[in-house]
C-alpha cells in the first residue's frame, strides 16, 4: 500500500498503467527500452495560478508562485508520496540554506518504487524552476547496470481522458553514474508510449556526490517547435534547446522531485535531500528561483532578452545540444569539437516572424526560417540535420524580420566572421580523450578488463583507478589497453588522461564497471 500525505490541497488517486524505461543512449553501445508497469500514479487536480504570487522569505525575489524552504516544516503546497515511515522527513541533518531540508529514502527490501514530493499541475506554458539536490555518497552507490537508473526530478504529464499513463515528458535521470535530462514529446492528440513522436537525451556529466547540486530550469511547455528548455547546473548553462518538449494534452504537466527507482541490483538504499524549491511565472528570472547564493557563471550570456541582440549558436546535430555561442573572430577546431556534425541556430532577443541567414566562404548558403528553432540548415521538430564545414574563413549574417518569409520590418542584423580549422592534422590541437571499459558493459566477472580509448591530438596517455592514489607512467597512445581491476567485488572505475607533443594535458575521463566474481 502506497502512503500519500496530503496537505492543504486535495488530490485524486487513480490506479493506472505507467510504462517506462530509460536508457541513456550516450552511455551505451546498444540502446534498450523496456516497459515496466508500476502500481500507482498520482493525478493532480489542482493547478498553480499566476494570481498566487507569494512573498519570498529572502525578500528580494519577485514573480514567485511557490517557495519551498522547509523551515520549520514542509510548505502546504507540496504533496508527499511515500510508502514507508522512513521514506520522508524534514531533516536538520543538512540544508542548502537555513536549518532543514527534505530527506527522502528508498530501500531495496520493500516493494516501494518512489519517495517524492510534488506540486499541482501548471496552468501556463512558461515557468521557471529552481531546486537544490544532495546525493550522499554513503547512501548513493553508483549503479552501473544499464537498467539500474533513478529519476530524481520530473515533470509528469496529465493524461487526457482515455489515455494511459506515459513516460514523463521531462525527467532528470541518474544512469551508470551520469546525470542526464531526458525529453519526450508527442504531437498527436491521443497518444501512448508507442506513438511518442520523439525524444532527446542531454548528458550533464558525472554525478557529483556529497555536495549540493543547484539546478535552474526555464521551460516553455509545448508539443510543437516553439517549446523551450534552458537549464543551468551550478550557475553554468548546460542546455539551451528550442523544440517540442511535452505531449499534446489538454492539461500541462506537474513537477515532482525525489527518488523513483524500478530495479535494484547490489544497490540496497537510496537517500536524497531536497532544498530551496521554487517556481516562478513567465516574468521571473534566474535570480528569482535559484538557490541562495547560486549565480550565473557567465552573466553576460544570460542577461534579459530585452537587453540582448540576436545570438548565433553552434549546435551538435547528433544530440541537438548547444556546443557554444559563435562570437566574431571565433575559431572552430574540428579536431576538438565533440562532433563534426554541426548546425548553427539563431536565438532572437524577442518575438520575430522569420530570420534570414546568409553564409559566405568555402561553402555558401542563403535560407529563410519562419518557425523556431531558427537554424541555418533547418530542422524537423527540433531535430537538426548535420553540416560538416570545410576548412576556411566564413562570414555569417542573420537578420530578423517581423513577419514570416523575410517580410515586414527588418531588425538589426548580426554578423560574425569565424574560421574553421582541423588542428589534428599537425598534432598541435587541444588533446581530448574518452574511454569505455569492456565495450561499455555494466558488469564483469573477471578482473581482466579491456579499455577502449579514443584520443585526439595526443601522443601519450596514462591511467588511474580506485585502488591507489597515483597515476601510471606516461606511455604511447593506443586505442586499446589491457587493465587489471582492483581486488574485491563492487564498483570499479578507471581514469585516463592524454597529452600532446607539446606536453599540454587533457582533462581526465573516467568510466566504471561492476566486478561480480561470486
Amino acid at each position: 500500500m502506497t502512503v500519500f500525505k496530503p496537505f492543504s490541497y486535495s488530490y485524486r488517486l487513480e490506479s493506472k498503467g505507467f510504462f517506462f524505461f530509460i536508457t541513456l543512449a550516450f552511455l551505451f553501445s546498444c540502446e534498450q527500452e523496456q516497459l515496466i508497469q508500476p502500481k500507482e500514479i498520482i493525478q493532480v487536480e489542482e493547478a498553480l495560478a499566476d494570481a498566487q504570487i507569494i512573498t519570498s522569505k529572502d525578500g528580494d525575489r519577485s514573480n514567485l508562485l511557490v517557495e519551498g524552504r522547509f523551515d520549520p516544516t514542509i510548505e502546504p503546497v507540496f504533496h508527499v508520496q511515500t510508502g514507508t515511515s522512513y521514506g520522508f522527513e524534514v531533516s536538520s541533518k543538512r540544508a542548502r540554506r537555513g536549518s532543514n531540508a527534505v530527506r527522502l529514502e528508498l530501500r531495496r527490501n520493500t516493494d516501494q518504487i518512489r519517495s517524492e514530493i510534488s506540486l499541482a499541475g501548471e496552468t501556463k506554458r512558461e515557468r521557471w524552476y529552481g531546486t537544490s539536490l544532495y546525493l550522499p555518497g554513503n547512501d548513493w552507490d553508483s549503479d552501473l547496470n544499464a537498467d539500474g537508473w533513478d529519476i530524481i526530478t520530473q515533470w509528469h504529464a496529465r493524461e487526457d481522458k482515455g489515455e494511459p499513463s506515459r513516460l514523463p515528458p521531462i525527467s532528470l535521470v541518474v544512469s551508470k553514474g551520469r546525470l542526464g535530462l531526458v525529453v519526450y514529446w508527442a504531437t498527436r492528440e491521443k497518444n501512448t508510449n508507442a506513438t511518442i513522436s520523439g525524444k532527446k537525451i542531454f548528458d550533464l556529466g558525472q554525478v557529483e556526490k556529497d555536495k549540493w547540486l543547484d539546478l535552474v530550469y526555464h521551460i516553455n511547455f509545448s508539443h510543437k517547435s516553439d517549446g523551450e528548455l534552458v537549464v543551468w547546473k551550478n550557475g553554468v548553462k548546460v542546455i539551451d534547446y528550442t523544440g517540442p518538449n511535452s505531449y499534446n494534452d489538454k492539461y500541462l504537466p506537474y513537477f515532482k522531485a525525489g527518488i523513483y527507482k524500478r530495479k535494484w541490483y547490489k544497490i540496497s538504499k537510496r537517500v536524497l535531500y531536497i532544498d530551496e524549491v521554487r517556481v516562478g511565472n513567465g516574468n521571473a528570472t534566474y535570480k528569482d528561483v535559484a538557490p541562495y547564493g547560486s549565480v550565473i557563471v557567465n552573466p553576460a550570456a544570460d542577461t534579459p532578452a530585452k537587453n540582448k541582440k540576436l545570438s548565433l549558436k553552434l549546435i551538435n546535430a547528433n544530440s541537438d545540444l548547444l556546443i557554444k555561442t559563435i562570437t566574431n573572430g571565433a575559431t572552430l577546431d574540428l579536431a576538438t569539437l565533440p562532433t563534426n556534425n554541426l548546425n548553427i541556430k539563431a536565438t532572437p532577443a524577442g518575438a520575430v516572424g522569420s530570420i534570414l541567414f546568409k553564409l559566405t566562404g568555402p561553402q555558401n548558403k542563403k535560407v529563410i526560417e519562419s518557425e523556431a528553432p531558427y537554424s541555418l540548415f533547418r530542422d524537423k521538430n527540433g531535430d537538426f540535420p548535420s553540416w560538416t564545414p570545410k576548412a576556411g574563413n566564413y562570414t555569417l549574417t542573420a537578420t530578423p524580420y517581423s513577419k514570416a518569409n523575410g517580410s515586414g520590418k527588418a531588425g538589426s542584423p548580426v554578423t560574425v566572421n569565424f574560421k574553421v580549422v582541423n588542428l589534428a592534422k599537425d598534432g598541435s590541437g587541444t588533446p581530448t580523450v574518452s574511454m569505455v571499459i569492456n565495450k561499455n558493459k555494466g558488469v564483469t566477472s573477471s578482473r581482466n578488463a579491456l579499455l577502449t580509448i579514443r584520443a585526439v591530438n595526443a601522443t601519450k596517455m596514462r591511467f588511474y583507478d580506485n585502488s591507489n592514489s597515483r597515476w601510471t607512467n606516461w606511455e604511447p597512445v593506443s586505442s586499446i589497453k589491457a587493465w587489471t581491476l582492483s581486488r574485491g567485488d563492487g564498483s570499479k572505475w578507471v581514469k585516463v588522461q592524454v597529452r600532446n607533443a607539446a606536453g599540454v594535458m587533457s582533462a581526465s575521463y573516467a568510466d566504471g564497471i561492476i566486478l561480480r566474481t561470486k
